[in-house]
């Protein structure tokens, strides 16, 4: 490149420092992204929310960039006045659905909008590394569709966004062409089914904001009937008002930290499982609903779409993503690999570039792969090994030997390549082994100390994927990044019984030899030696920690947990021999 535009995006609280959600730091030069990483990674605290200081100098040294070659910082929330009037209009509107009164709030988000507006500058001059930037604003939900759709494959579709809140909105729909996003329908915050579902989390004794994939796992096993436990009207998508609608969500919002009013008192009738299942369902419907209403809306307006794009915590959940592929309304369907707040940073930058550039090309900013973290050389591999003072091979053709270990029952922890962005390990931070043996979800889980009601994932070839799943088809961009379920086709699941769930479905990554060939060349040689083209993957990090980063990470992460092997870049090490 001869002249180069860099744009760093970054969510973390530039005003006050206050925590924000997972904060992360995204780097785009001439359009596309280059390296992106939470916080969480470099801090090694789970979900870090501090301003990302650490993030900020490893995208640039990953890029071997400094701080003298950004043009622009962009971040992913509006200016306090307009986020709090946001908030506040959506508390009215919710007194106004419901008749709950949310005093603390109501008043809160009053009082700062008008002190933010006379107290708090219009433009924000702010110091990121020594160096003086104008801050880039851009609205929460706005940046988590830009995410979704500028890196998907393309060219238009339905954008919607939903969580459990940013920027005093839920979420939104959005029609997206060419370079162009824009938003048409606005969910008002107070009332998500996001919350809902950190609700349930928390009821259950897990971690809001957290675990919620645990119940995504533990609603397979109990009885989804709504009206049976007496829910049927918890929340409900209105499409007169194009908005959820629940009184006992709202109300909930006067103390989230407290146990629900509206689950916790029915675990004394009812079992985790079927509440969990019960949640689930009711999850699924609503967002089915207004996923529907919004494409009607666009179709009102003269769209057409085909495709949809999805980005938000929401849209976490597997099983719903499954779902809205199967309504049948779209044939196809992306969901933000960096789903969560963490990928706010890659959809403020994107939004910058394409505000700045309106005409550029679109498939600029097309992602076929999310290893967009650092890499380590072979040199510091090998530097951390002799710290740890372990006994250690290196092998010209690792990708062979681990198959064969994989072949033989073993279990390997691999760390290759650059790391992945966003919550899940996609073969280069991963921990692997063979699908044969369903117990393995009991046993290699208390390796890692984790509660899972979820069996691992597979990564299968992309040669062989339809011959396991149903309905699958080579075009489907969500499957590459373990974002959505599949049913098994008959016959299939007791040959990969360890990753396949009791309902019969499985969230696969779909493993192409373009986008990493070494752990596709893995997988290709096991298949050689078993007849399968699937291996088991999870993620390699200990219960409640973030996915290892640095090889230190990894080895360590690797004794604690007792693995049989790790395969670090073309090093092998035998925990047994080590």
């Amino acid at each position: 490149m001869d002249a180069k535009e860099v744009i760093l995006g970054i969510h973390g609280d530039f005003y006050s420092k206050n925590w924000v959600n997972e904060a992360s730091v995204s780097l785009l030069v001439n359009g596309k992204l280059v390296a992106c990483v939470a916080e969480e990674r470099l801090s090694r605290v789970k979900v870090d929310g501090t301003f990302p200081e650490k993030a900020i100098k490893d995208v640039l040294s990953s890029a071997g960039l400094t701080i003298n070659d950004v043009n622009h910082v962009a971040t992913t929330c509006l200016h306090p006045t307009q986020s709090n009037k946001k908030y506040f209009l959506s508390a009215l509107t919710t007194f106004f659905d419901t008749g709950i009164f949310l005093k603390k709030k109501f008043s809160s988000f009053g009082y700062n909008y008008i002190y933010n507006a006379f107290k708090t500058p219009a433009k924000k001059l702010a110091l990121v590394e020594g160096k003086e930037f104008d801050i880039q604003h851009h609205d929460h939900h706005l940046c988590h569709a830009a995410g979704a759709y500028y890196c998907s494959p393309f060219d238009e579709a339905l954008v919607i966004t939903l969580d459990g809140g940013g920027d005093g909105l839920d979420g939104g729909a959005y029609i997206a062409k060419g370079t162009k996003l824009e938003r048409f329908l606005e969910v008002p915050h107070f009332q998500s089914p996001g919350t809902m579902y950190s609700a349930i989390t928390n009821d259950l004794g897990f971690k809001r904001h957290r675990h919620e994939g645990k119940i995504t796992g533990l609603a397979a096993f109990g009885n989804p009937d709504i009206k049976r436990v007496g829910l049927d009207n918890l929340l409900t998508y209105n499409p007169k008002k194009h908005r959820f609608v629940s009184a006992k969500i709202a109300n909930h919002h006067n103390n989230l930290s407290d146990k629900s009013d509206y689950f916790y008192p029915l675990l004394n009738k009812f079992s985790k499982e079927d509440l969990a299942a019960v949640t689930q369902q009711i999850f699924e419907n609503e967002i089915v609903k207004f996923v529907k209403d919004a494409l009607e809306i666009a179709k009102a307006k003269g769209y057409q779409p085909k495709n949809i794009c999805l980005a938000g915590g929401c849209f976490a959940n597997v099983k719903l993503n499954q779902r809205l592929l199967q309504i049948g309304s779209f044939n196809n369907i992306y969901v933000f690999p960096a789903m969560g707040d963490d990928g706010l940073s890659a959809g403020a930058a994107l939004l910058t570039y394409y505000n700045l550039h309106p005409n550029a090309d679109r498939n600029t900013s097309k992602l076929d792969n999310v290893y967009l973290g650092r890499e380590f050389t072979a040199e510091q591999i090998k530097t951390a090994l002799e710290e740890f003072k372990i006994k250690y091979e290196h092998v010209d053709e690792i990708e062979v030997r681990v198959a064969q270990l994989l072949a033989k029952g073993k279990v390997v922890a691999r760390y290759n390549g650059r790391m992945e962005y966003g919550p899940r390990a996609l073969g280069n931070r991963s921990v692997i082994a063979a699908a044969f043996d369903k117990s393995i979800n009991d046993w290699l889980n208390k390796k890692f100390n984790r509660t899972e009601f979820m069996p691992f994932a597979p990564s299968m070839l992309e040669e062989y994927a339809a011959d396991y799943l149903i309905d699958y088809e080579k075009h489907h961009a969500a499957a590459d990044f373990m974002t959505i379920t599949y049913n098994i086709k008959p016959g299939m699941a007791e040959k990969i019984p360890a990753v396949v769930h009791i309902d019969n479905t499985a969230r696969p990554q779909i493993v192409k030899k373009s986008t990493n060939p070494s752990y596709h060349k893995i997988i290709e040689e096991f298949y050689k030696l078993t007849g399968v083209a699937v291996v088991l993957n999870t993620s390699f990090n200990m219960h409640e920690e973030p996915i290892v980063y640095t090889p230190q990470d990894a080895i360590r992460g690797f004794l604690d947990a007792q693995l049989d092997y790790l395969a670090i870049g073309n090093y092998l090490v035998d925990f047994n021999n080590r």
